[in-house]
């Protein structure tokens, strides 16, 4: 009998391209792909938005881990960290890379303002190329200086969409089968209703049933076997 694991979170994984589930965003993540990759000639700054569960912090620190992965240098902050100043931005000269995530929590602030309006300026006298994401597009009824949300939209302003069910548990499938599991259809849509309709959360799941399929010498991974793994509530 195998030790029941809770349920495994999301930022366990570690975020990639390769690993995001596109859906119906294929056009987005091809765009983050080229600024991650540098092959973007045109385009220096993105704006991304979406929904909780849309996936834009997995995009950002995909894009943040590949740049450091070539040895430049890169920046990633969620502005929802409240002991952040705005002051940080005025430090990020040199960098070649910036993602910032949850920039809409600090809209109506003059300091974060200005900071983000600066450091767009800034930006575009270097090479440096800038990811936003946020909950919300750009709007001058959200933001108190209208000369950033003219900024903000610089460039490409890009809706990401929540996968369907549908596509949830396609996704999960093809995760268990890239790796050599089989996963019953009945197994899947249990951990969708029981569980997270949060593909990244689903997926770090799948990775942990991997592992435990492989300690217990299984393949097949049905209903019981997620039962005897995992403590649901």
């Amino acid at each position: 009998m195998h030790p029941q694991l809770p349920l495994p979170i999301a930022s366990a994984a570690q975020p990639s391209i390769s690993n995001f589930a596109r859906g119906g965003n294929g056009l987005v993540v091809d765009l983050v792909e080229s600024l991650a990759s540098n092959t973007s000639d045109r385009v220096r700054q993105v704006y991304l938005w979406g929904g909780t569960q849309s996936g834009k912090s997995h995009l950002l620190l995909a894009a943040h881990k590949q740049w450091l992965g070539t040895g430049r240098r890169s920046f990633y902050a969620s502005l929802k960290d409240s002991t952040l100043s705005p002051l940080l931005l005025e430090s990020l000269d040199g960098y070649d890379f910036i993602a910032l995530d949850d920039i809409d929590l600090v809209a109506k602030n003059p300091a974060w303002e200005t900071a983000l309006f600066n450091l767009i300026n800034f930006s575009r006298e270097g090479e440096c190329i800038i990811l936003f994401a946020a909950s919300m597009a750009p709007s001058a009824d959200d933001w108190t200086l209208a000369d950033l949300v003219s900024r903000l939209s610089w460039g490409p302003v890009l809706k990401l969409q929540a996968l369907n069910e549908l596509e949830i548990h396609s996704a999960m499938m093809a995760a268990a089968d890239q790796r050599g599991m089989k996963l019953d259809k009945e197994a899947a849509d249990f951990l969708l209703r029981r569980y997270s309709r949060d593909v990244n959360s689903l997926l770090q799941a799948i990775a942990t049933l991997d592992r435990e399929s492989l300690a217990a010498g299984r393949e097949r991974i049905t209903i019981p076997f997620l039962k005897q793994c995992f403590v649901f509530d």
